[in-house]
């Protein structure tokens, strides 16, 4: 009875440490920005996390990254910013590119070639076990401007 109790105790101290996790140093600063800029006239920020409607996103994420990309993820943070001046849009860009200094720079698609999209951006953090942290991506096309992050351990298809 005491092994099961101690087994039992064990497996929700294991748990409990894996909720406990520090933030990212990236995820610190995307909060940060997000503070700074859910006022501002234009922008509007989102993020949403386990039990606040991330199964919901990710659902409609699975489509574009895929279904085990998104498995990992743990949270999603949305800014939207396509109503607000250009000086803001270009503050963000700014933000997203200091963001970038932390993290490696990855291609995704033909975006620049694409006259529909004209700006894209991602960067993640990556490491030896195929998996990505920390992915950050800003869009700007006529339509659409806005900076998605993404937290967690993601799976990277070859």
């Amino acid at each position: 009875m005491r092994k099961i109790v101690l087994l039992i105790a064990l497996c929700a101290m294991i748990l409990m440490t894996g909720y406990a996790q520090e933030p990212s140093k990236v995820e610190i600063k995307v909060n940060e920005l997000v503070k700074r800029y859910e006022n501002t006239k234009g922008v509007e920020c989102l993020t949403v996390g386990k039990g606040s409607g991330l199964g919901m996103l990710k659902v409609m994420f699975n489509q574009q990254f895929g279904k085990d990309f998104m498995k990992g993820v743990t949270s999603i943070t949305i800014v939207n910013y396509g109503d607000a001046s250009q000086e803001v849009g270009l503050e963000l860009r700014k933000e997203v590119d200091a963001l970038g200094s932390m993290l490696e720079e990855f291609k995704m698609g033909e975006g620049t070639n694409n006259p529909e999209s004209y700006y894209i951006k991602s960067f993640a953090s990556t490491s030896a076990d195929k998996t990505i942290s920390d992915f950050i991506t800003i869009m700007e096309n006529k339509d659409l401007k806005m900076i998605m992050y993404m937290a967690g351990k993601i799976k990277v298809e070859d």
